[in-house]
């Protein structure tokens, strides 16, 4: 693989992410040391704490609690053998926030301090303020270093190679380790044998038989005949009874469903190019299968034929995956499935869903992306927002302490140490755009309340909902259609109590494209379209047959395709050769 390290300036995108990571916890030249569940240290005498293989950050943020035995104590942190900071420890519990500029991809946090001293924190969050995509370096605020990957072919340890050495198959254009159990071949061809040469626009039939049913693979190489310039849309269709057909670009080098391009020896002086398909299929004990051709190029359509078959009917592939807790992934190490009594979330494994959304097939699915029509307006998912764009502006400031606390993988508003969230309250307006419905979601904690009158309200469009201590979470779905809504909120709390909130959510459904007032998701739903759009009839509140409804108008099906519902979902192919060859009808 072709790597280019260019150096110039990129704009820089504000990015903080915590590191999920397993951290390493080291004593040094310490035994009075004890850990409770990752979340408590406790330790008379030195120790460190170490990530490894982090890369493209620019800056580290800690955020954790922090007590020692002793008052006014003194504790040296050092970070990869740099003084960074000393931190001043209380008798009880104090919350730190310490942010500065570092990018080595391993870090050693070292917490140096006396053996009298017993020096605890607990809830130890690391935070990286992350590089642009595809960038290596960004210490100055901008991409220093990015990282381009000019390899057009296949990727082969840190090469680029037109084919996948022996042992090893393509996948996403990367080189597997994989371990393949060939068959023996036994086909009659009813026309012809295989490698008669055949024109773009005929077709072959091969039929092989076998003793049971199976699912398998089959390797055909094809040798096609043409000059490339004028037969870059010539097709291949291998078809087979009861499954989706399998297309190959011959002179169209795009890696999809084939392991190699190569240059083969001239014939009717005609260039040759020499494509090898790799294709999943379900076997019978007598298969037929049809091999397609097309070209638009009648003048002068090339030639094809087929240069050699392998079947075969196991398949191993290895991958060797660094992500913690993850049963099975992929060669770029996305997880597919992490083990038991986990969830998959953002190519991590963790214990629980959050709250905005859904477990499904061992997988946390956010709301947004199992319900297409969602649209989130606030969420609360970081303890480095603003108060401003969460809340909006304070209405009524009591000057109480309200700030942000991470513990346990979640946003607290409200929750810090020192926190005293009583009687200040919030007001935001909110431009929500065409849409049908509204939903606000949060967990509500009332901490340390004397009185049964101590509550949480919010206000919506001028309605008080009262929200009492017996009750944690929140879940308000209502339907609304103005563009404009107005949210207040606030905490009526007696004495010493407190409000905190957290797994803040405002979202709405959306209106179809296009569409200026609904009562639900769908284009059936919709009530009144803006005016003027191309190739739309308002009649039947559809765009024309041949294309569909985006954001942007009506666009395009894709080549073939007669009626569809997006530009990968054909719903009917035309009756032509555009439909027969290039169209995929979706099942």
């Amino acid at each position: 693989m072709l790597l280019i390290f260019l150096f110039f300036l990129i704009q820089w995108i504000n990015c903080w992410n915590v590191i999920t990571s397993k951290k390493i916890i080291e004593p040094i030249n310490n035994d009075n040391f004890i850990m409770e569940d990752d979340y408590l240290i406790v330790s008379n005498g030195s120790y460190l704490l170490k990530y490894e293989g982090l890369q493209g950050y620019r800056k580290l943020h800690m955020i954790f609690d922090a007590k020692a035995n002793l008052s006014q104590v003194e504790i040296l942190l050092k970070v990869n053998g740099i003084k960074r900071n000393f931190l001043v420890v209380e008798k009880d519990f104090k919350e730190f926030h310490i942010e500065f500029e570092h990018q080595a991809a391993d870090i050693k946090i070292q917490f140096n301090f006396g053996e009298q001293i017993q020096f605890s924190i607990r809830n130890f969050n690391l935070f990286i303020e992350e590089c642009p995509k595809n960038c290596k370096y960004c210490l100055s605020g901008y991409c220093d270093l990015e990282i381009l990957d000019q390899c057009e072919k296949l990727r082969y340890k840190n090469q680029c190679v037109d084919e996948c050495p022996k042992g090893y198959i393509s996948e996403f254009r990367e080189c597997i380790k994989t371990s393949l159990n060939q068959l023996g071949l036994n086909q009659m061809s009813i026309d012809n044998d295989i490698g008669q040469t055949k024109k773009f626009g005929e077709s072959q039939e091969l039929h092989i038989d076998f003793g049971q049913n199976f699912v398998g693979w089959m390797e055909i190489v094809f040798n096609c005949y043409g000059k490339q310039q004028d037969h870059y849309n010539s097709i291949l269709k291998i078809f087979k009874e009861n499954a989706q057909p399998e297309l190959i670009h011959p002179f169209l080098p795009i890696y999809y469903n084939t392991q190699s391009y190569k240059q083969c020896k001239q014939r009717f002086e005609l260039d040759c190019i020499q494509v090898k398909g790799y294709l999943k299929m379900e076997f019978q004990e007598q298969n037929t299968i049809t091999i397609y051709s097309y070209s638009k190029n009648v003048e002068n359509t090339g030639f094809w034929n087929i240069d050699e078959i392998k079947l075969y009917d196991k398949e191993i592939k290895y991958y060797e995956c660094t992500i913690n807790e993850c049963e099975s992934c992929s060669f770029n190490q996305v997880c597919s499935q992490c083990k038991v009594n986990l969830y998959l979330y953002e190519n991590q494994c963790v214990k629980q869903c959050p709250y905005f959304t859904i477990k499904k097939d061992g997988k946390c699915i956010k709301i947004d992306e199992e319900q297409k029509d969602v649209s989130f307006i606030i969420k609360l998912d970081s303890p480095f927002q603003e108060l401003l764009s969460i809340f909006g502006q304070k209405t009524f400031d009591m000057k109480e302490q309200i700030s942000f606390r991470y513990e346990n993988g979640t946003t607290y508003i409200g929750g810090g140490l020192k926190d005293n969230w009583r009687r200040t309250t919030f007001t935001k307006q909110l431009n929500l755009g065409k849409h049908y419905s509204i939903r606000l979601m949060f967990n509500l904690s009332i901490e340390n309340s004397t009185s049964e009158l101590d509550c949480f309200t919010y206000t919506i469009d001028g309605k008080t909902y009262l929200v009492h201590k017996n009750v944690s979470y929140i879940d308000h779905p209502l339907y609304h259609n103005k563009n404009i809504l107005n949210l207040n909120l606030g905490c009526k709390i007696s004495n010493n109590g407190r409000c905190v909130i957290s797994n803040y959510y405002f979202m709405t459904m959306k209106c179809s494209p296009l569409c200026l007032q609904c009562v639900g998701p769908l284009q059936s739903d919709c009530k009144a379209y803006q005016k003027d759009i191309d190739k739309f009839d308002y009649q039947k509140q559809k765009c024309l047959e041949g294309y569909y409804l985006d954001d942007y108008g009506c666009i395009k099906c894709s080549v073939g395709c007669l009626i569809c519902e997006t530009y990968n979902k054909c719903l009917k192919c035309k009756d032509d050769k555009d439909g027969e060859f290039y169209c995929l009808p979706y099942i």
